[in-house]
């Protein structure tokens, strides 16, 4: 696969912020995201980071095994499943030529709920409607735009978490995820040999900044971190949309 030199910038951007947000606060994922579907248009971009974010997945679930509350993983994936197969059936009928632009609505849609709706605490925290509302929406994010971050961040801060906990949960819900997502993304074709490859030429940058989040995390402003990256992600989704 041939990217130019400001593409394979962002893909090594990406490479790093998929690591760094897998072992410390979550939200820099998002940005990674857009980093990649600006590297690779269309949608070729998911199948090349879904890889990404399942070795930083592992990494992740070594440091933080024994954080998982796995009481809300049970109630979360089966809901989750419904939202990913959704997002199955309907990727394949979205336009290549417009998919560029969907996943940065995808991902302004994210932000707002963070933000407008489950940050106010609008919704019930831990309640039936919910948690499937969280878990069929992340599904169809993640399957999509592989961008349901946000607002499982926001489900797992509502539940009370420290922060151990809310990483090793996230860690161990995103890894059975993505490895649930692997062969819809290689049946759509989203995951090929050359997507493989550029995967393993970016893999030390993956490592590299999963160790960071991993020393990093304990000294890290929460709230001012969030509020850069919202900030970053609301000028790169536009970016998308209007260009």
């Amino acid at each position: 696969m041939d990217l130019s030199l400001l593409g394979y910038i962002y893909l090594g951007l990406a490479a790093f912020l998929v690591g760094f947000t897998k072992t410390s606060v979550g939200g820099v994922g998002i940005l990674a995201v857009l980093m990649v579907a600006l590297a690779i248009p269309g949608k070729a971009s998911p199948g090349v980071l879904l890889p990404m974010l399942i070795a930083a997945d592992i990494m992740a679930v070594i440091y933080y095994r024994r954080s998982c509350q796995w009481h809300i993983l049970l109630k979360l994936l089966p809901p989750t499943v419904i939202g990913v197969i959704i997002g199955y059936l309907t990727i394949g009928i979205i336009p290549t030529e417009v998919f560029v632009r969907v996943i940065g609505s995808v991902i302004l849609l994210m932000l707002f709920l963070e933000f407008f709706v489950l940050g106010k605490g609008r919704l019930q925290a831990g309640g039936y409607w919910f948690t499937n509302f969280i878990g069929i929406f992340a599904g169809i994010a993640t399957m999509i735009a592989n961008a349901a971050g946000p607002v499982f961040g926001i489900y797992l801060l509502q539940m009370g978490l420290n922060k151990q906990e809310f990483v090793g949960t996230r860690s161990w819900f995103f890894l059975i995820v993505n490895l649930f997502k692997l062969p819809f993304s290689a049946g759509l074709g989203l995951i090929t040999f050359d997507t493989l490859t550029l995967n393993l030429t970016v893999l030390p940058v993956i490592l590299m900044g999963a160790f960071l989040g991993y020393k990093v995390l304990g000294y890290i402003n929460l709230a001012l971190f969030k509020w850069l990256i919202r900030g970053a992600v609301l000028l790169a989704a536009t970016r998308l949309i209007l260009f």
